[in-house]
């Protein structure tokens, strides 16, 4: 009783606001009938503060109040009333004004049948004792950007994420799941609907949920490639019904946070002033470098162009940076189906700017900053048989960045210059149009203007095409709760960069003003290796394969075959998942890279009460030798429901209190950032040889023969193996006053022994003629 009059006081304080807020939407529908009603849970009790609205109009409602009772007037007898209430089942019934209508609400069991995704498969969130932390697409939305990994701060706890560059096209954060361990590889393992893929594939209109796996129980399954954690991305599905078409429109504002305040000129020259006069006593000669008062002014207040010219007065972050840049996102998606077939089709659509100005510069293009990509994707569902399901996914991307060729993804230089450059040093453009150089010290005071506006052009074009075919098949003619699964998936990428030929090759006049004598320095630089001329031919697209018309192919080949058991006895429930997997992927001529895995998982619960898990993955690596190339990482966990135990019965208020407790071991064969793996951090074992270039033989410095040889690039180590990190978590999940205060407590361990390290990390003696091979030495505890 002393918990039943604590959760009404709790449900009065929200009332007299709600009730407020439904007599303003009803007073649009006061023609029609009243209909009177209670509202009351399973047990008899009423409820305070359940919403009862018209079905299709939100606009007419109303609020049950401290009795439980509503009185709403609706527009006829063919109304239907939804009513609704924080941790139940919503109702429909239809209107009446005769009498009062009972409306008996049930206890959502979402808390306990709710699924979630874990690896190779899913589970009752209540039965999970791994931690695993989920949200939906919808979440994500909310944030209002376009890039998937950026709308993850915030909305997954123990997700940290962190960005070095604003450049568009370049926004992927970087990730790391509670804590980095390592000083090699620390990204989690991504995957799309089971297949590891990059985040950047998925626009977040298409995606149905995101789980975070995080300790050895929820990432062992995935050995080798789970020391970090991992994210799976499920993306939309059809489901049954009509035809259901959204459209979204985005538009966001890109704005510097804070840039350093700098002085001006005029500011400058008076504190230098000061300066010189406080140690005139012990510098004299700084006399000399004393600027007159009335000098000083006109870089403040020129009187007219020559003075604009030879007293510049430069903000140069104002001259580089616009104050807002603009980004637009738009996606189209169509889902619904049949008894047959399913359908979710998507098509988005995104536009970057970027804070960087654009220059004219009379050479007929703009070597800004700039970003376009539009995406494809299409999911389909054929129920062949009523035990046989095929699915398709089918994905494509076209993106491009535009940045000038000269700067590359070093856009860090221009931040650099606008903050270190001197208001004072010249003119980005001075009164003639030219452009400005500093004569006295060129090369540490660039004008960055002048290399954003012809530092050449450079486009960069990505497309990539995705393919999954998925068999699912029910055994249970077999025996009951088994199935099969087998995926094959495809993956190819096709990445050109195509250089327009930097001016700076044949460099425009510039000039620069001398604040003392009045007198003009010119600059000009030739081009006396290509014979372009830049003022009848504005820009020339260079084609030489491999130069600076560069393209490269990503060829990714997966297939699995997986079986899955689920099975209750009485209160006992049983289940279990063993997979076989291989991975091939290459880029261009390279050898492909190969790997193999075999997983299994065994769960078991009593009366959803106590939870036992072992989950267990047999990987191979290409990157070890015989004798280390397979391991086997394991993990167990424990689970116990105690709001299930009889002595909890009594506390209402307590919807789910969950105790879970795991260990586990699971590796990381990357030695290397995942852009390089295709060339570098491979086949660790073995010697690389390269041919051509002077070699050290036998002494500290380089043979100077004229002839080429064979020579050893880094050596290989027969006895190198993977990075493994041992975790332990102890977890509590938690559920109070139906679903209104939730939320989940970890405390974990990670220890990381044998981090690979690299040979130039080693000191050995110079004449050894290479570097010391990698080799397992690290440790990281956190």
């Amino acid at each position: 009783m002393v918990m039943k009059n604590v959760k009404k006081k709790i449900q009065r304080i929200p009332y007299l606001f709600l009730l407020m807020l439904f007599s303003c939407l009803t007073a649009s529908a006061q023609q029609g009938i009243t209909v009177k009603g209670t509202v009351v849970d399973d047990n008899g009790e009423t409820i305070i503060g359940a919403s009862v609205v018209v079905k299709g109009n939100n606009s007419i409602g109303t609020i049950s109040d401290i009795d439980g009772n509503f009185v709403l007037t609706v527009p006829n007898e063919k109304s239907v009333l939804v009513v609704s209430f924080v941790g139940m089942e919503p109702q429909e019934v239809k209107a009446s004004s005769k009498g009062t209508i009972k409306v008996v609400l049930k206890d959502d069991t979402q808390l306990l049948d709710e699924v979630v995704v874990v690896g190779y498969g899913q589970q009752k969130k209540a039965s999970v004792v791994g931690a695993i932390t989920q949200t939906s697409g919808k979440t994500l939305e909310r944030s209002g950007v376009s890039n998937l990994g950026a709308a993850l701060t915030g909305n997954l706890p123990g997700v940290i994420t962190s960005s070095s560059t604003g450049m568009p096209g370049a926004e992927d954060p970087k990730i790391i799941i509670r804590t980095q361990s390592s000083w090699n590889n620390s990204e989690p393992l991504v995957l799309v609907d089971g297949i590891e893929r990059e985040m950047s594939s998925v626009d977040i209109s298409s995606v149905e949920n995101i789980s975070v796996l995080k300790d050895a129980s929820a990432t062992a399954v995935y050995g080798v490639k789970g020391a970090n954690g991992v994210i799976l991305i499920t993306t939309k599905r059809g489901k049954e019904g009509k035809a259901n078409v959204q459209i979204k429109a985005n538009m966001t504002a890109k704005v510097v946070s804070k840039l350093p305040e700098k002085y001006d000129a005029y500011d400058t020259f008076y504190l230098m002033n000061n300066s010189i006069e406080r140690e005139a006593c012990l510098n004299p000669a700084g006399w000399a470098n004393y600027t007159p008062a009335a000098i000083i002014d006109k870089y403040r207040h020129p009187a007219n162009a020559e003075e604009w010219d030879r007293y510049p007065n430069v903000d140069w972050e104002d001259e580089l940076f616009k104050k807002v840049a603009m980004s637009y996102n738009t996606s189209v998606n169509v889902s619904g189906g049949t008894k047959v077939v399913n359908y979710f089709a998507a098509v988005d659509f995104v536009n970057e700017g970027d804070l960087f100005k654009s220059f004219e510069n009379g050479r007929g293009y703009n070597s800004g900053f700039g970003y376009n990509r539009i995406n494809v994707r299409s999911n389909l569902d054929f129920h062949l048989t009523k035990t046989t399901k095929f699915s398709t996914n089918l994905f494509g991307s076209n993106a491009q960045r535009q940045l000038p060729w000269e700067m590359s993804d070093n856009d860090t230089g221009f931040w650099n210059s606008a903050y270190k450059s001197a208001p004072d040093a010249m003119r980005p453009i001075y009164s003639n149009g030219m452009w400005g150089w500093y004569a006295p010290r060129d090369a540490d005071v660039p004008n960055s203007a002048y290399f954003l506006a012809v530092g050449g052009k450079e486009k960069r074009t990505t497309t990539k095409m995705t393919t999954d075919f998925i068999l699912e098949q029910d055994l249970a003619m077999l025996t009951k709760g088994l199935r099969f699964k087998a995926n094959f998936s495809m993956d190819y990428t096709f990445a050109e960069n195509k250089r327009g030929l930097s001016d700076q090759y044949n460099d425009a006049q510039r000039i620069w003003v001398d604040p003392d004598t009045g007198n003009i320095s010119y600059k000009f630089d030739p081009d006396t290796g290509t014979g372009l001329d830049k003022v009848t031919n504005p820009i020339y697209w260079l084609q030489q394969s491999g130069s600076a018309n560069i393209g490269a192919t990503y060829r990714k080949l997966y297939y699995s075959m997986q079986f899955d058991y689920a099975r209750t006895f009485g209160k006992h429930e049983v289940t279990g998942l063993g997979l076989f997997s291989r991975l091939k992927e290459a880029q261009g001529s390279v050898f492909p890279i190969y790997r193999e895995d075999w997983v299994f998982r065994f769960t078991y619960n009593y009366a959803m009460r106590y939870f036992f898990e072992a989950n267990g993955a047999y990987n191979g690596s290409e990157k070890f030798g015989p004798d280390y190339r397979f391991a086997f990482f394991p993990s167990l966990s424990l689970g116990w429901m105690i709001s299930e135990e009889n002595f909890m019965k009594k506390l209402k208020f307590v919807d789910m209190l969950k105790l879970r407790a795991s260990w586990g071991r699971v590796g990381d064969d990357a030695v290397v950032a995942p852009w390089k793996r295709y060339t570098d951090g491979r086949f660790l074992y073995k010697d690389q040889l390269d041919y051509g270039g002077n070699t050290v033989m036998g002494s500290i410095n380089p043979d100077n023969s004229p002839y080429t040889h064979w020579k050893i690039s880094s050596l290989g180590n027969p006895n190198v193996s993977w990075e493994t990190v041992e975790k332990r978590n102890i977890g509590l999940d938690y559920a109070f006053f139906n679903g209104l205060i939730a939320g989940s407590v970890d405390i974990f361990n990670d220890t990381r022994t044998d981090i690979i390290v690299a040979g130039g990390d080693r000191a050995i003696p110079s004449y050894f003629g290479t570097t010391a091979p990698r080799t397992n030495l690290g440790k990281v505890n956190s």
